[in-house]
């Protein structure tokens, strides 16, 4: 999947469990997971802000880290009420095209509600408002608004203004605060995924993670939650030995 879920972590889905780490900043990384003891992730870098690609580092999982597994989805299942996150670029005159879509599972509903940068991508989550597709009868592309709460209302040059930052938790959250709708542009090679919750279970060698993690004492770090990737569609494809005749 490439680098689409960095971040969302983005990966955004596991943020409401900072709240148990408010004093230290959440730092979101996509690594490949070498081992786990069911204590402690071993892990190896893909992409993230301020660790190096390549780089092997470890993260303790707690009682309160959340796990979130997704599965591909479609354009067609993104209805309105829906609370939805996309990673975005942002085209010449503030447009955005969506790169990834997450639809959000109920339980996950309201994580990481705001709009802000991850890595080289701008991630938007918050309630869908409105779909359009291309056509009538069309359910691969289209636009999509997206209301959303965020930290602060920042000038972007002449006559335009932009809310962004994230709504919570405390660390990023602002007396400032604003609310915004994004409209995005999903063209047909835009990915579309659910995620829904996890446990352990989905902490598997090999699997392509991204952690949310946040500084504890000793410089150690603390999942706060954890989103893992789909294996590839190779890694579930079983080709059957055809039986020998009697």
């Amino acid at each position: 999947m490439k680098a689409r879920f960095f971040l969302l972590l983005s990966c955004a889905a596991v943020i409401a469990a900072a709240q148990a780490f408010a004093a230290s900043p959440v730092l979101r990384v996509k690594a490949r997971l070498s081992a786990f003891d069911g204590t402690v992730m071993q892990l190896k870098t893909v992409a993230g802000r301020g660790i190096k690609s390549g780089e092997d580092f470890t993260v303790s999982v707690t009682p309160e880290t959340r796990y979130v597994g997704t599965t591909p989805s479609s354009f067609g299942a993104i209805k309105e009420g829906a609370y939805v996150g996309a990673a975005v670029t942002e085209q010449r005159g503030g447009k955005l095209r969506a790169q990834d879509i997450y639809l959000y599972a109920d339980a996950l509903r309201g994580s990481g509600e705001g709009r802000f940068p991850e890595g080289e991508r701008l991630l938007v989550n918050g309630i869908i408002t409105v779909v359009k597709p291309t056509s009538p009868e069309d359910t691969n592309d289209g636009f999509i608004t997206l209301h959303y709460r965020g930290a602060v209302l920042s000038n972007a040059g002449p006559n335009r203004a932009i809310c962004e930052g994230r709504a919570t938790p405390a660390p990023y959250a602002s007396a400032m605060s604003c609310e915004a709708d994004a409209v995005i542009e999903v063209l047909p090679g835009a990915k579309v995924w659910a995620l829904s919750v996890g446990d352990k279970d989905l902490l598997k060698p090999g699997a392509v993670v991204t952690v949310a993690m946040t500084k504890a004492e000793g410089d150690k770090n603390i999942g706060v939650g954890v989103v893992v990737e789909p294996p590839p569609l190779s890694a579930k494809a079983t080709v059957e030995k055809p039986q020998s005749s009697p």
